[in-house]
């Protein structure tokens, strides 16, 4: 070993342990999606979620925090994607027995032709409908999304009573000027690539399309401009989650959304994540966010009688 090789072992060695606990990290985080999906992460469920407790004997003592506690949970996933990067939040709440809804967005889940056939009216409902199975049953609500869902949740939060609302890197401002004339340019061009699966985990997937259809891309564009709009009508606490890494929604949507909204917000960086966050290296402090959240917004709240409650 010259003297030279001698002189750059200190950076080699801290270059291998860096990486080391990258692929722990790797490893550890794999395993929780693996033990929250029950199987291979990558093994797509596009179905919704609809989930009322029923806890009886042993498990009662595990899922008492939602459990009566008259909050359901609505869970948003995002633009060309489907309940499976959203599956893990469902599941953590619905095993702390909260009511969970989760649908699946109009257009989505199936081929990305079936989504260039919808608006952004049609997922809309698709979360309104949601939303009212919940409240129907007298529950309070909080609303949870990622992504567009992030931008779902604050329209709806925007314009029906909620408790709170937690969005994950939402869009809110477009990302590139040219989303306005992706109408026009859809008559040309029907589908771009595809925007999903921005993940910093090596072969993760959240099962997006592989095709953004271009039509669906000027929705999203006129969904953002009506969301804009709503903010100053925000009335529930906000829980904003950012990835430093995100490469697909922009810093101007953060910043656009804390210089317009007027109810407090938690902002919270995720500093190993790429866009998808539930499904990559935070997931884990994304769930514990998240429960934090709820049970904050919650613990004032009185006991709901146990009718509101459909098992």
């Amino acid at each position: 070993m010259s003297i030279f090789d001698s002189s750059l072992e200190p950076i080699k060695r801290m270059w291998r342990k860096a990486r080391e606990r990258r692929l722990l990290a790797t490893r550890e985080v794999r395993e929780m999606l693996e033990r929250r999906f029950g199987c291979d992460p990558n093994v797509f469920d596009h179905s919704p979620l609809s989930f009322r407790p029923e806890v009886q004997g042993a498990e009662a003592s595990r899922a008492t925090e939602g459990l009566n506690s008259g909050v359901g949970v609505l869970i948003v996933h995002g633009f060309t994607g489907s309940p499976h990067s959203m599956r893990p939040v469902a599941e953590h709440f619905a095993a702390l027995g909260y009511p969970v809804e989760m649908p699946l967005l109009a257009g989505h889940g199936t081929r990305w032709s079936d989504m260039r056939l919808t608006t952004y009216r049609d997922w809309l409902s698709s979360v309104e409908s949601a939303y009212l199975r919940l409240a129907g049953e007298g529950l309070q609500v909080v609303v949870i999304g990622l992504s567009m869902g992030g931008t779902l949740a604050v329209n709806l939060s925007a314009r029906l009573p909620v408790l709170g609302t937690a969005i994950i890197n939402p869009y809110v401002v477009d990302v590139n000027p040219l989303m306005r004339h992706a109408g026009v340019v859809s008559r040309l061009l029907p589908a771009l690539k595809s925007v999903g699966s921005d993940i910093a985990i090596p072969g993760v997937n959240e099962g997006a399309y592989r095709l953004t259809p271009t039509a669906s891309v000027y929705q999203l564009h006129l969904l953002g401009a009506e969301t804009r709009k709503l903010l100053p009508r925000l009335k529930a606490p906000v829980l904003y989650l950012r990835s430093l890494g995100d490469h697909t929604v922009s810093d101007s949507s953060h910043k656009y959304f804390l210089e317009h909204c007027s109810v407090p917000v938690e902002f919270r960086w995720l500093t190993r994540s790429y866009h998808v966050a539930t499904l990559d290296y935070d997931a884990e402090y994304v769930l514990t966010s998240l429960q934090d959240f709820v049970t904050a917004i919650t613990h004032d709240l009185p006991p709901a009688p146990t009718d509101c409650i459909t098992p």
